[in-house]
């Protein structure tokens, strides 16, 4: 599938209790919610307050409506992992808008997933069917701010990382301090996935490092350039070996 532009908007990240899972959601669009749904997105007052308010922010701000009135995008969604079903939290938000939620399935096989969904671009090559669903609610103030690069939420699964600076493990983390230091690459976010500890890093294009070993030198490096991880790759293994997604046949857990 070819990749279809999407904009870029910054990425929050807090209250995560488990590892993630990157759904593709379809739901039918309330016409009478239509122009409440253009106000939410257009303010950021959509979900505003609720641990998944800013993945569902650039969800929608990405998202894509076809001439069923079908809207597409694609989310992280910690609920499953959290022992409840995929979208459980998100899903009365989203009935304030949408008639019914048509299908969510998983935008990637899990045996092919290591859970580091902050800073992967796993999706970044999934067309979604239509047109922009901001430019069908003509939000042209959120398409200015693409335009003027003004961001404000990252969905890091629909841009394209660049695959040949991606480096891997601890002697990678120690290389790029100066980099840091010099200004020359900015640190944006780390996290822990059960395959290790990892962060997505920019010098003009985005870029990762993972397969960090989880110890105290990391860290310290970590907090050298400026970032902090809440979990740990132990407490991520853990949390997801005793949610649903433990007994998930596709679950890609050592």
């Amino acid at each position: 599938m070819t990749q279809k532009p999407v904009a870029l908007l910054e990425v929050g990240i807090n209250n995560i209790f488990a590892a993630p899972m990157r759904y593709y959601v379809k739901c039918k669009l309330n016409p009478q919610a239509r122009a409440k749904l253009a106000d939410s997105i257009k303010s950021g007052n959509l979900a505003k307050g609720k641990v998944f308010y800013e993945g569902m922010q650039a969800a929608l701000r990405g998202a894509t409506i076809d001439d069923m009135d079908t809207v597409h995008f694609v989310e992280v969604c910690y609920c499953l992992e959290g022992g409840l079903y995929p979208m459980a939290m998100e899903s009365p938000i989203l009935k304030e808008y949408f008639d019914s939620i048509m299908e969510v399935m998983d935008a990637r096989f899990r045996d092919k997933c290591t859970m580091e969904c902050e800073a992967c671009d796993c999706t970044r090559a999934i067309k979604l069917p239509g047109k922009l669903l901001i430019e069908k609610l003509n939000l042209k103030d959120v398409l200015n701010e693409k335009e003027n690069d003004t961001k404000r939420f990252i969905d890091f699964g629909r841009i394209v990382l660049n695959r040949r600076k991606q480096r891997e493990g601890i002697d990678a983390l120690k290389n790029i301090v100066d980099e840091c230091t010099l200004s020359k690459t900015i640190a944006i976010i780390a996290g822990a996935a059960i395959s290790g500890l990892f962060a997505i890093f920019y010098d003009g294009e985005y870029f990762r490092i993972k397969n960090i070993p989880d110890t105290n030198e990391a860290r310290q490096i970590f907090d050298k350039i400026g970032l902090s991880i809440n979990d740990s790759v132990k407490s991520v293994k853990e949390n997801t070996r005793q949610s649903l997604a433990g007994n998930y046949r596709y679950s890609n857990i050592v």
